[in-house]
């Protein structure tokens, strides 16, 4: 078989009109497939639109109360910081202000305290002086008023001896023992009495080859006066104690 020549007349070539072929009709359900499509792609810009709008915004929001807080919280530290720091030196310049008023204060009370204290010792002396000088007074009255009196301090000298009346000497001062010969001369014929004159009146001692009892009035009065000052030292002890005592319990309120 012969191959076919086909000529083209280039006039036609140019005549020839392109015929355009209408779209093919699509399905209903490929429709309603690309309206659901397009709808969830406008859904999903929106959506991620309004996700990165809602993520600023949100850092925006939580930024500016984070800031506002962490302003506020500062504050709030910082205030009570200041304000436990003010109290603290507050109270350490009124503690050293006080100590410094309480410094001469004290130096003035432990002064005062000194000067009490030698005022009242010197009284307790012109206590003791003023007793010893009446009851100096007194025995001196009463061996003028009831001279048997030496009588009665002779015999209780002796009684507290073990020695025999008899075997003692009773050293007297000179008036003393002329008294007793006149008052009674038969009660004291058996004693040895001894005029001396450095027995003051009132006074007898009373000597043995063992023992010596001194019962001059200067050693029984001493004895007294040493009773009265000892009664009035610790009458002076309480009365410190006790100041101290009143003194801890208001420094104690105070507090």
């Amino acid at each position: 078989m012969k191959p076919l020549n086909l000529v083209f007349n280039k006039s036609a070539q140019r005549n020839v009109r392109l015929h355009r072929f209408p779209p093919l009709l699509q399905s209903a359900h490929e429709q309603e497939l690309q309206d659901a499509t397009a709808a969830w792609d406008d859904y999903q810009a929106k959506f991620d639109k309004g996700y990165e709008e809602g993520l600023q915004q949100g850092h925006d929001t939580g930024f500016s109360s984070g800031e506002e807080q962490g302003k506020q919280a500062g504050y709030n530290v910082g205030f009570k910081q200041g304000l436990a720091e003010g109290h603290a030196q507050g109270r350490t310049h009124l503690e050293s202000q006080l100590n410094d008023m309480i410094t001469p204060l004290s130096a003035l009370k432990e002064t005062l305290e000194d000067g009490h204290n030698q005022h009242i010792l010197q009284q307790q002396d012109l206590i003791l002086e003023l007793v010893r000088k009446v009851s100096q007074q007194v025995i001196r009255c009463e061996l003028t008023l009831q001279p048997a009196q030496i009588l009665t301090l002779v015999e209780e000298t002796l009684a507290a001896l073990p020695d025999d009346a008899k075997q003692v000497k009773i050293h007297l001062e000179p008036t003393a023992v002329s008294k007793l010969q006149e008052l009674a001369a038969d009660k004291i014929k058996d004693w040895k009495l001894v005029s001396d004159d450095g027995i003051s009146a009132g006074g007898c001692r009373v000597v043995s080859e063992h023992s010596d009892a001194d019962a001059s009035v200067e050693t029984r009065l001493n004895t007294c006066m040493d009773h009265v000052a000892n009664k009035l030292v610790e009458m002076n002890q309480n009365q410190t104690v006790q100041t101290e005592v009143a003194q801890s319990e208001e420094a104690h309120v105070a507090d």
